[in-house]
């Protein structure tokens, strides 16, 4: 999304990490929400975006 310059919702995210978890473990919203809070900045009320200062590209 972030090469798109689109927003995400919190349940686009979680649907496209939970198959990448190991060993079946899900982890809480709040687990992930944390995590996430410190990766990227709140938009609107359930869309979020990568920081944009300190973020190295992949590619």
């Amino acid at each position: 999304m972030e090469r798109e310059n689109k927003t995400t919702t919190f349940d686009e995210i979680v649907l496209n990490i939970l198959p990448l978890l190991k060993n079946g473990t899900t982890p809480e919203n709040q687990t992930i929400l944390t995590v996430l809070e410190d990766i990227a900045e709140k938009v609107c009320e359930n869309h979020w975006k990568l920081k944009g200062e300190g973020q190295l590209t992949l590619f």
